[in-house]
């Protein structure tokens, strides 16, 4: 006997929005988690070591700014999907400079069986990514399966294609570039493409108005800080002319 799901009401998409527009923040504990990620995942990719790599996974917060690109598309918000592209973009970088790097630092590396096996992009990989983009979008959406979402996490395999990215560019390995980008373009794109199909089904542009006044709150806050920080250069800037001032007048005494 199927069962059908409970309605979802406006107030609980206005709340899946914002849980999703706070965690997808570009906030200092956002890129902190994805550094610390990209060095587990790194890791474990250089040792051979599958469960060090999931490790890293769980704590990727990089899903979430997925998924706000696709609440973007859904509710046709152009902001909110320049907001996400960015991140994913910075996000890309972190993580394949990180995976550079701690190549580099690592001694006696090698290309292990699990960095090529996140090199080689195909059909499979897609459907693991979209099947796991709708479960991740839909507990997302249902509050009942919350805690599920970092089991999801897991499957979709965003980290570690560009942990081996950052890796095969420290042994200037271009099969395995060009494989664990591809693959991880492929697993964007299931993901983004199974997200859109929940978000749609689930009539998120009924609450565009609500995501609009996040946007634009985020927004405010940001402009605030930049004025606090301008504020702070100049008040700085005019503390060192004034002890510069000070110093002159100081030294043109003496002289007299």
């Amino acid at each position: 006997m199927l069962i059908k799901p409970d309605k979802v009401t406006k107030k609980r998409k206005r709340e899946t929005f914002e849980k999703l527009f706070k965690d997808s923040a570009p906030s200092y504990d956002f890129f902190l988690m994805l550094v610390l990620s990209a060095i587990l995942v790194s890791i474990g990719l250089l040792i051979n070591n599958s469960i060090v790599i999931i490790g890293g996974m769980l704590v990727a917060p990089i899903l979430f700014s997925v998924l706000s690109f696709s609440m973007g598309i859904v509710v046709g918000d152009i902001k909110l999907m320049k907001r996400s592209g960015e991140i994913i973009l910075q996000s890309l970088l972190i993580v394949v400079v990180v995976s550079l790097v701690i190549s580099f630092l690592t001694i006696d590396k090698k290309l292990t069986l699990e960095i090529f096996s996140y090199a080689q992009p195909s059909l499979a990989y897609f459907l693991i990514a979209f099947f796991s983009g709708l479960a991740a979008a839909y507990s997302l959406v249902r509050p009942n399966l919350s805690e599920k979402f970092s089991g999801v996490a897991i499957s979709v395999s965003l980290i570690p294609p560009l942990s081996a990215l950052g890796i095969a560019f420290s042994f200037l390995d271009f099969k395995v570039i060009a494989g664990s980008f591809e693959l991880f373009f492929l697993n964007l794109i299931g993901v983004i493409f199974a997200s859109l199909i929940v978000f749609s089904v689930f009539k998120f542009f009924e609450v565009k108005d609500s995501i609009e006044k996040e946007i634009k709150a985020e927004e405010k806050i940001f402009q605030e800080e930049e004025k606090e920080k301008k504020k702070e250069k100049i008040e700085e800037l005019t503390k060192q002319v004034k002890e510069a001032a000070k110093i002159l007048k100081e030294k043109k005494n003496i002289k007299l």
